[in-house]
């Protein structure tokens, strides 16, 4: 997408990738394997010859030159473990970078965790305000570290969608641990009516098929009225414009396109809200204070001495995989923090525990009443009543901030500030994980194997 923009503009634009495009891009292209994710069949490439690679490869679209710049996409996540080390010598080469981070390793993502520094003295840019805060802290400064939040393509979808009285709702989103599947079938054990749940897409990483395969047993060993993998026998499209409503209960996001995209479509959105990420929305004019940011469940709906191992021992273990030196007790003072009040938000549990609660609330009406008090939400599942003007309100407000020609504007300010402004910092590695690993971020659908 930044490609189209800069290239409509008028900017000469090169897309360096590691292996081809599945479908044309709208700019040159040069491959160098290098560069792509390390794997059996990918080799890595010695550090030396990848920058060589690079070079010739910008030399060939610039003769006698080179770019004004070099964006690059999520180059603190060591898919690739030579990264690092190209970007510093393009860089000592006189290259200007700008670093834009969607994803931190740090934030669960361990096997993907650079041991030595990252690039220092350069600009970044990130997808929210949350992580333009905690680069700051561990070090950036301000004037070097740019908020640039996705476009939203204003899609050929029409303001409202009459649908029949037994239409879906849709969880839009490819079912890996982090999207949270088991809160979305608790909500649908609350909603007032005979649709099913419609989730479109299956994992695609071995380490989400797991817990996928537990969902989709739990599913028809109950008879629930959910469906899986919609989205491969529908298009996207068809999907949305027939929903009752979107849903999403997802405990991690990087930029939040589920928080936006409906309202494009017509469609409501309901669920659990991430307020790092929402308020970025919010401040925006997006209407989200219909969304809930817990879903308290009783600590003694399962095995609460289990959990708290298990807990323990996930961090404890993730400290041990980042090399992060901790007090003695540290985890054991977190789980008190999260478990106060004898609950714990649902989003925390893995799936056994969760399938716990849920096998709670089918025994038993009275503990669909325990936890309608808990959650006073559930007692009235879903979007307001009337939500044809809030529809019409945060299309508005999505379509005003978030276009792709805001995002023109943006980047292309941010361009000039990386040619305009030299800078001179680092990012403290220590201080950026503790901002992320913090007891209530620290969800076992992250931090934990699943054992399907």
């Amino acid at each position: 997408q930044q490609a189209a923009l800069l290239t409509r503009t008028g900017h000469e634009v090169l897309v360096i990738t590691g292996e081809p495009p599945r479908s044309a891009l709208p700019a040159p292209v040069a491959v160098v394997p290098g560069i792509g994710y390390q794997r059996a069949e990918n080799p890595a490439m010695p550090p030396e010859q990848v920058v060589q690679a690079l070079t010739e490869a910008m030399g060939q679209r610039w003769p006698g030159g080179r770019p004004d710049l070099l964006h690059v996409h999520n180059p603190t996540l060591a898919k690739n473990r030579h990264m690092q080390t190209v970007l510093k010598s393009l860089q000592a080469a006189g290259l200007p970078l700008l670093c834009q981070i969607h994803d931190f390793a740090e934030d669960g993502r361990p096997e993907a965790y650079f041991a030595g520094p990252y690039v220092a003295d350069c600009h970044y840019a990130v997808v929210n305000r949350r992580d333009r805060q905690l680069l700051v802290r561990a070090g950036l400064a301000e004037s070097a570290v740019h908020y640039l939040p996705n476009a939203i393509a204003p899609a050929d979808w029409p303001e409202s969608t009459t649908v029949s009285a037994n239409a879906p709702v849709l969880y839009p989103v490819r079912a890996i641990r982090r999207k949270n599947i088991g809160e979305a079938i608790l909500l649908r054990f609350f909603m007032p009516m005979s649709a099913s749940l419609t989730i479109t897409l299956p994992p695609q990483s071995p380490r989400d098929l797991p817990g996928y395969r537990l969902w989709q047993a739990f599913v028809q060993h109950h008879g629930l009225p959910v469906v899986f993998e919609a989205g491969l026998r529908d298009s996207f499209h068809q999907l949305m414009g027939g929903c009752r409503y979107a849903l999403t209960t997802s405990i991690n996001e990087g930029f939040g396109f589920t928080f936006l995209e409906p309202w494009c479509a017509g469609k409501a959105l309901w669920g659990r809200q991430l307020p790092d990420i929402c308020s970025d929305f919010i401040e925006r004019g997006v209407r989200l204070d219909h969304l809930y940011p817990h879903l308290w469940v009783p600590l003694d709906w399962v095995d609460a001495d289990a959990l708290r191992r298990r807990w323990c021992h996930a961090w404890r273990n993730a400290a041990r995989q980042y090399g992060w030196q901790q007090p003695d007790g540290a985890g054991e003072r977190g789980w008190e923090r999260i478990s106060a009040g004898q609950r714990i938000d649902f989003g925390l549990l893995d799936e056994p525990f969760q399938q716990a609660v849920l096998e709670q609330l089918m025994a038993s009406s009275a503990a669909m009443e325990t936890l309608a008090d808990l959650n006073p939400f559930l007692r009235s599942p879903g979007p307001p009543p009337s939500s044809a003007s809030l529809i019409r309100h945060n299309r508005e407000m999505v379509l005003r901030h978030f276009s792709p020609a805001n995002h023109l504007e943006r980047l292309l300010n941010i361009y000039q500030r990386v040619l305009d402004d030299s800078v001179r910092h680092t990012i403290d590695k220590q201080a950026l994980l503790a901002a992320f690993l913090t007891p209530e971020r620290f969800s076992l659908l992250k931090w934990s194997k699943s054992d399907g």
